[in-house]
This record gives structure tokens, sequence and C-alpha cells, in this order.
């Protein structure tokens, strides 16, 4: 590394540290900011984890073309009634973050360095913002199609040096006690030598772990639902495959955590997050990211439509960071042929991650069954290279996939990617609701914290 470089980084971590230090005094940032109209009750903050702007322009040209609307977040663009924002995501210590640091600056209030939850670069432990919020009374909530321990979700509630424990950060939910939990990870609550499931329902939760015992527990005070060991499959495998049948959508884990935690009195607070729209990225998958995206969008009427029926109520819709450079690239002379791709990409009928359990029963790529999934035709060579590059991608069979297939990708879809990581874009914040003109049109992560208590009175 050159002094040039040396020097680079460290006026890059001198400038964070002082980002961070200005963080700590972040409801002064909020009382200095516009004249809200209202006071919030309820906040619904909605996360769409590694979404670019090039994914959220994607869906809305799919969507228009295979169903012939705007998407709901497009949607609501040209209705109007909210405040939409820029906003910079660096963590404590890098331009580009990660999720750990990204949730934990609308978390805590401070940038911390990556991997870090709640926990500054000094050693701090700032009280997340759902545990101010329960201190208040209000009803308190988490839903994901990541593991419901996966770094974005932990953000609002934990405490923890090293976002990879979700062990211990599942048990900080038992001990921290929100009122409902909704999604996957059940590996990181039935683990062996330690199953925190009987603790859960001796604290007077529910147990749900599919679809019907969802639907049965929406009358319950407290629920944990846990609907598969890892993250919950994708949402174009859902929709293709019977085996995954039993798991419920992000939409109905919503409408199932509005019921419960809608019955409190005094408000409350609830994340939403589509985790694996970010998962999709990293992968560079095309039709999977779209599917993901989308599904994020159904969620946008349902919050829409809670606001009508209880106007106290504050929404979010952003994201912590981009991930993978997704956009939508011209096909065929003059780009005529882009529509045809987008009908390409609308008859993808899997995931990349759909064939990796068959890779890992046999060392082999199952090239008939990406044939059938994509339309594209698999040599035997190709298949050879998927095998060979997955250890050139430390053990990561879906990029292994995309990296074969990239410019095949990019003919039949119009998709390409620009890297397999997250990306330092400034990204989409939208609020509507009381209290919505008080976000800035530029907003840094940590300033978000300060607003939303400044808000809520918390």
């Amino acid at each position: 590394m050159s002094s040039h470089s040396k020097a680079s980084r460290r006026e890059f971590i001198r400038l964070a540290s002082l980002t961070g230090a200005a963080a700590i005094s972040s409801q002064a940032f909020a009382a200095g900011s516009k004249k809200t109209q209202g006071i919030p009750k309820n906040l619904i903050f909605l996360v769409v984890d590694g979404m670019g702007t090039g994914t959220l322009s994607l869906a809305e040209v799919y969507n228009r073309r295979l169903n012939g609307r705007s998407s709901a977040w497009f949607d609501l663009y040209k209705k109007g009634g909210y405040t939409r924002c820029l906003q910079d995501t660096a963590s404590a210590d890098s331009p580009v973050t990660d999720s750990a640091a990204a949730g934990s600056a609308w978390g805590c209030g401070q940038r911390t360095n990556n991997g870090a939850i709640n926990v500054t670069p000094d050693g701090m432990r700032p009280t997340p913002l759902f545990l101010l919020a329960k201190d208040a009374g209000k009803a308190t909530g988490l839903v994901s199609t990541c593991r419901i321990t996966h770094a974005t979700s932990a953000s609002f509630v934990a405490n923890i040096e090293e976002r990879n424990e979700e062990d211990a950060i599942a048990d900080q939910y038992l001990e921290r006690e929100l009122d409902v939990y909704l999604g996957g990870g059940l590996r990181h609550f039935k683990r062996e030598g330690s199953d925190l499931l009987e603790p859960f329902k001796a604290k007077g939760y529910a147990l749900a772990t599919d679809r019907k015992s969802l639907r049965k527990s929406k009358k319950a005070n407290k629920l944990l639902g846990l609907f598969s060991d890892s993250h919950i499959p994708y949402a174009i495998d859902r929709q293709n495959s019977e085996a995954h049948k039993d798991i419920p959508s992000l939409e109905s884990m919503f409408e199932s955590a509005l019921e419960i935690l809608s019955r409190n009195p005094q408000g409350f607070v609830l994340q939403v997050e589509a985790g694996r729209v970010d998962h999709a990225g990293h992968d560079n998958d095309p039709a999977t990211i779209v599917h993901e995206q989308l599904e994020f969008d159904r969620c946008i009427p349902i919050a829409r439509k809670f606001l009508e029926k209880d106007p106290d109520t504050l929404i979010v819709l952003t994201t912590d960071h981009g991930t993978g450079g997704c956009q939508l690239n011209g096909v065929g002379s003059g780009y005529l042929d882009t529509f045809d791709a987008l009908d390409s990409l609308s008859k993808v009928s899997g995931s990349f991650e759909s064939l990796h359990a068959r890779y890992e029963e046999t060392g082999s790529f199952d090239g008939p069954a990406f044939a059938k999934m994509t339309g594209i035709s698999v040599s035997e060579e190709q298949a050879q290279q998927v095998v060979e590059l997955v250890p050139q991608r430390n053990g990561y069979f879906n990029a292994a996939v995309a990296g074969v297939f990239e410019q095949e990708l990019l003919e039949k879809t119009g998709v390409a990617f620009s890297s397999y990581n997250h990306t330092a874009e400034h990204v989409e914040f939208l609020a509507m609701g009381p209290g919505h003109e008080a976000f800035p049109p530029f907003i840094y992560n940590y300033q978000v914290n300060g607003i939303l208590r400044d808000l809520l009175k918390v």
C-alpha cells in the first residue's frame, strides 16, 4: 500500500470518527430540522437490504412490462405526500458499509465499524432504538426474510461486537423481549445443548413454524415465528416449488405483526426487512433479485392501508446500501430487444440457490436443471467450469454459477452486475405520515435515529 493510500484511509477514518461523534448529539440535529406536522404514535420501518437504485428501477420496468402498472414504490412517487431523501450509507471504518454498521447507524445514532452491531469503535454500547421505544410503553416487533438474528433485524435491538454471533443475538432477544419476532433462523434458537424455544414459551410467546400456525397465532400477545432453519427461501423458489408451500410470505408476516402490535394503545415500532434482495445481489442472480424486490413492493400497499386506518403512523421506506450494482442494460440494435429480454427474465423459474443442494450431494453442477430453469443451454465444459470456480469464489456456489454464465445471462435478460459486493452509492430514503417533514433532502444514516427518537418521544 502506498503512503498516499495509507494517508487517504487515515483521513477517511478521521472524518468517520467525527461524524460518529456528531451522532452522539443526533437528537440535537433532529431538534434543528424542519418543523413537523403531527406526532406519530407508530413507526413502520420498511427496509430493502441491499437495494441499489438499479434494482429499484429494474423492478419498476419489469412490473410495467409484465403487469401493466407501476410498482407500489413508484406509485408513491407519482402521488406525493411524502419526503424523499438521498442517504449516505458509510460506516465508521469504510465508505462501503455492511448491514451491521448500516443498521446500527439507524439503531443507535452512531456509526460503528463494519461487523459490529450497536458497539462503537471506542467500545460504547448505546441503547438501541426499539428498547427505548419499549421503555416508553410501545409494542415492538421484527419481521424478516433473513434469519431473524441477522444484522439488520438485530441492529434495532441488540448490542454485539461481531454480527456472526447469532446465537448470542438470539439470547439477547429472549432477554430483551420484543413482542414479535418473525423470520428464519430456527438453528439459532433450537441448537445443540441449548433450546431457547421453551424459555420463549415460558415468557408467554406463541410459537409459529408455518403458514397455518402463523394464521392461528394472530390473537397472541407475543409471537415467535421461525419458518426455516436458515434464511427463508427466495420468493421465486417459494412460488415454483411445492417443498416451500408452507412458508409464509413477507406480506403475510407483516400483516400478522401489524395485527398483534396495533392492539397496544400506546403505539408500536416495527421493522420489516426484505433481507434477501441483498443475497440475490451477492449472487448476481437477475430473476431472483426482481422477485425479492417485488415481494417487498407488495408490502407498501399494506403499510399505506394501515396509515389510512391509523393516521398516527410514520412509515419509512429505505435501504441500508446497494449490493452488486444491478442494472437493466439495453439489448439489441437500438436497444429494441430489451422488452424481449424482460419477457425472458419473467420465464426464469428458480434461483441459482435452488441448485445448490444438488451440488452439495453430487459435487457436480446440474446443467439440465439450470437450462430448464433459465432457458440457457449448458455445455459439459461450462458445467465443469462451475465446479472449478466454486473454490475461487470462496466456496460460494451461486457466485460461481453467475460467473460462468455472466454473458449468457446478460444477453438473455439484459441484467448485469458490477461486482459480488456491496456498493458505496447513496440510496433512497422515503418517509410518509406524521413527522415526515423532519427529514432533510440529504441525510447521513446515523442522523435517522435522532429524528425518529425526537418524533416518537423516546
